[in-house]
């Protein structure tokens, strides 16, 4: 079944009543498989089962993240796989260092492979199941995109990067989806015992599985096809992580017998903030039509506020943050503003200090990315797996022992030319031929010798005992702690707060635990940690602060007040006039999901200039503001609001009705104004139709230089081409018209 929930329409509380149904029918809990995207959902969703069927039966559930349950199919089976059951996990931080490693190893600059933009770009190929031989061999389009922006090498890094992780007995957190698709691929017999021991599996947040994912669901529920999903095609905002809203959108293809659900009260906002919600995203056409109902008052309107910078306008959200507080009595944790992008914040903060209001920002994992956090945990990671070289790299010189980046080099190079990890070099007979020197050899192998202690007593010994130990033998406890600094002190109550969260994490697992109490591991312990996810990470406890965060870290959360910063062109939507239709649907839902987070009231800021890139742009308000209903806006914008900023949108007169603003009237999108002006326009503001039996040449056929001629501009000249078919674009500059960007498959250009 396909259940179809609104924002604030009680999903939680379907998903779990169905499991406690199941469980009351006869349904063995342990049976049941359940599905969520973050630890902190399924661990809510197991109370509240535990309240209606106990706890027992609560415990037998098979609840919890993708990442968090497949690991442990992936660990049963590693053997098939080509990895140790005891494989340990890369977090960004480690795969962007393995990542310049490989630069480094295959001679290539890292100005050109950037290794962040690299580890994306081997990111969205594991989530398509693009593995390094298709890749190579141009499958999805990969190399010929790397080859136009002038990166032919990353199908090598690529490959290099997945043959350095193999051997270190790591994954990163997409090989966890890969390889349960290669698992299942090389092996019926894994895929027929792990699907066998379900016959029930329901799926929270659908609309965000990508195509791995969709795989392995698609698989485990073949045999019953007792497969029931929740999800807001409204709210699938994770494109650029590879979620496919196809998903949800095809659920009843996939699944013919499915039956649909609608859940459309919504018990979290008002009338007018649902009912100016449902008006958004009415727009977008790839949906599954519902029509959202608030359960609560009318409310107030949606405030709509225009400043002339973006200072003014962090000044009006802070002075309209303080005239609540003292107007109702409203505390600052009740206020949250969202944003597109991370640099928003700044202007921001400034104002909200010199106001002096208390605010947080929402930023995922930034305890564990403390540099002092990130120092004991690769040693935790490092007694867990002795072969995992970034973990290696980053501890054994730290304390300072006397180890340099020479010494490591040269052990490196031994690694390599050996073919093992660089904790096996270490014990080498021949590394004076790679020229390490008698008393650096010594002091790496004493370090090897103090970790190949812990990894013995991280085996089967108390993770916090080993966790105390480790800290105290490294020296790195007393190393932080000699710093009498503030911001030492500041380190070393950070290191003490990671081992206070082993001694947690133990007492968590004990207190689930059926009958006797568990051993758990640091390796369990690293796990955990390994797959939180931005949500499960965030603190709670905002001590009365007001919330700063983007679109994509408030979906999940809810506030009284909600403030939208940054409405304009180009930047919420973010790329404004060089979006494809897909692209704009999935911005449309991704205000349509800041809009859903208030409860009581919103308010929608733009400002008419904004510094960006060293640069003051001028951009229209966003196109969303138009198509919000205007009966549920204090000031509904008038035309020239938008016209009087406005130029003629490049795509508009080629693109289908996606592009254009919604409505009774079409009004253009303005390009962002910098220092940089476009060549004039001359002559009408509508170029003539050239000819009523135009025919335009294929895509593919145009290059940079060629001479064109188009429908309604006329004759230009091809100056960049970017993108890849079917979202081809084409910068062209007009003999009369000057500069446009095109979408190839809808302009309608021809070789002149």
């Amino acid at each position: 079944m396909l259940i179809v929930a609104g924002a604030g329409s009680g999903k939680t509380r379907v998903l779990t009543s169905r499991i406690a149904y199941l469980i009351q029918q006869g349904v063995p809990a342990d049976r049941i498989l359940a599905l969520t995207f973050t630890k902190k959902a399924a661990g809510e969703m197991k109370e509240r089962i535990a309240l209606m069927v106990g706890e027992r039966e609560a415990r037998r559930l098979w609840m919890g993240t993708f990442h968090s349950v497949f690991i442990r199919f992936l660990r049963e089976f590693s053997d098939l796989i080509g990895f140790p059951s005891n494989f340990t996990i890369y977090d960004t931080t480690d795969s962007v260092s393995c990542i310049k490693t490989c630069i480094k190893q295959l001679s290539l600059d890292d100005k050109v492979y950037k290794p962040k933009e690299v580890l994306s770009r081997i990111s969205k190929a594991k989530n398509d199941l693009v593995t390094p031989t298709p890749y190579m061999q141009g499958a999805g389009g990969y190399r010929d995109e790397d080859v136009m922006h002038k990166k032919p090498e990353i199908y090598r890094l690529y490959a290099l990067y997945c043959q350095t992780c193999q051997k270190a007995g790591v994954m990163d957190f997409d090989d966890i989806l890969l390889y349960m698709n290669v698992l299942f691929k090389r092996s019926q017999e894994a895929l027929s015992a792990i699907a066998g021991r379900f016959s029930h599996i329901l799926v929270d947040e659908y609309q965000d599985t990508n195509m791995a994912q969709y795989l392995i669901l698609r698989k485990l529920a073949a045999g019953h096809q007792n497969i029931c999903v929740v999800g807001d095609d409204s709210q699938s905002i994770y494109g650029f992580r590879g979620a496919q809203i196809q998903n949800i959108l095809n659920f009843q293809k996939d699944f013919p017998r499915a039956r649909l659900f609608r859940l459309e009260r919504n018990y979290r906002s008002t009338q007018t903030i649902v009912n100016a919600a449902n008006s958004l995203i009415a727009h977008n056409e790839g949906r599954i039509p519902k029509n959202c109902v608030s359960m609560g008052d009318e409310g107030e309107k949606i405030h709509v506020a225009r400043a002339y910078t973006e200072q003014e306008e962090a000044m009006q959200i802070a002075s309209a943050i303080l005239n609540r507080v003292r107007a109702s009595g409203a505390q600052y944790e009740d206020f949250a503003i969202l944003y597109r992008t991370n640099s928003q914040s700044r202007a921001l903060e400034e104002q909200l200090r010199r106001r002096n209001i208390p605010y947080m920002i929402y930023s995922g994992n930034s305890f564990f990315e403390r540099a002092e956090v990130k120092d004991m945990m690769a040693y935790f990671k490092l007694a867990v797996n002795l072969n995992d070289d970034e973990s290696f790299k980053r501890v054994v010189n730290k304390p300072a022992r006397g180890i340099g980046d020479t010494s490591l080099n040269a052990l490196a190079l031994a690694a390599r030319e050996a073919g093992v990890s660089l904790f096996k070099a270490a014990s080498l007979p021949n590394l004076e031929d790679f020229g390490l020197k008698g008393a650096a050899i010594g002091k790496i192998r004493t370090f090897c010798k103090m970790m190949e202690k812990a990894a013995g007593e991280a085996v089967a010994g108390d993770a916090y005992d080993c966790a105390r130990t480790l800290a105290s033998e490294s020296g790195l406890y007393l190393f932080y702690k000699a710093d009498t600094s503030v911001e030492g002190q500041s380190r070393f109550a950070n290191v003490e707060e990671l081992l206070n969260s082993v001694k947690v994490y133990i007492e968590e697992v004990e207190s689930e635990a059926q009958d006797e109490k568990p051993q758990v591991t640091l390796a369990d312990y690293l796990e955990n940690v390994s797959l939180l996810s931005n949500v499960d990470v965030a603190d709670d406890e905002t001590n009365n602060k007001v919330a700063l965060m983007t679109v994509h870290t408030a979906k999940g959360l809810e506030f009284p007040y909600v403030f939208v910063a940054g409405m304009e062109e180009n930047l919420f939507p973010s790329g404004g006039w060089m979006l494809t239709p897909q692209d704009l649907e999935e911005e449309r839902r991704l205000f349509y999901v800041a809009l859903t987070r208030a409860k009581e009231a919103v308010s929608i800021s733009f400002a008419d200039t904004r510094m960006r890139n060293g640069k003051h742009e001028s951009n229209s308000p966003s196109r969303f503001l138009r198509e919000l209903a205007p009966q549920y806006l204090d000031k509904p914008l008038r035309r020239e609001d938008f016209e009087s900023r406005a130029a003629v949108d490049d795509l508009d007169d080629d693109a289908p009705r996606g592009f254009r603003w919604s409505g009774q009237q079409r009004w253009p999108v303005k390009p962002a104004m910098t220092a940089t002006p476009k060549p004039a326009m001359t002559g009408t503001t509508k170029p003539p139709i050239i000819d009523a039996n135009f025919v335009p040449d294929p895509m593919s056929s145009f290059k940079v230089g060629d001479r064109i001629e188009h429908n309604r501009f006329g004759a230009g000249k091809v100056l960049e081409i970017m993108g890849t078919i079917p979202d081809l674009k084409a910068k062209i500059v007009f003999d009369q018209y000057g500069e446009k960007l095109l979408l190839l498959k809808f302009a309608k250009i021809r070789h002149k």
